[in-house]
């Protein structure tokens, strides 16, 4: 007697396992994200030092102590040691024509009104903002 189908034919190729392609896939995944995190913190802090130099370029001491601002971005590093002393500071380190140095705002933590500062000169030397200046620090702040 004869079947009414015939036999199914022979399968000669092996089947593909999936779980190669779905981990591939995962890990393409992980990386890309990866990677827009980064590329967020990189640009994030880039417009954040550009904000910065546009601010304290135009502050009249730093101006005359540091000639043309060409980079002035925050020191995230010594605002958190500082944070974790108990201080509210914005710590800028700033690069200009006549020299490297620093400018650092202590704030009141309450109202984060700017309460003094200090610059640090090319030379080494460190002098306390005056109030004018202050004041106009305080106007730039957005």
């Amino acid at each position: 007697m004869s079947t009414p189908f015939p036999p199914p034919p022979a399968n000669d190729k092996p089947k593909r396992k999936l779980w190669p392609w779905f981990l591939g896939g995962c890990l393409t995944l992980i990386v890309l994200g990866g990677l827009a995190v980064a590329a967020m913190f990189y640009f994030g802090a880039k417009a954040v030092s550009a904000g910065g130099k546009e601010i304290v370029s135009q502050v009249p001491a730093v101006q005359e102590h540091f000639g043309a601002v060409s980079d002035a971005g925050m020191d995230f590093g010594a605002m958190m040691e500082a944070g974790q002393a108990g201080q509210s500071v914005v710590i800028f380190n700033i690069t200009g024509e006549k020299g490297e140095g620093r400018l650092v705002i202590e704030t009141d933590q309450a109202t984060q009104a700017f309460k003094s500062a200090t610059l640090t000169l090319p030379s080494g030397e460190t002098v306390e903002v005056d109030a004018a200046t202050m004041k106009q620090l305080q106007g730039l702040q957005p």
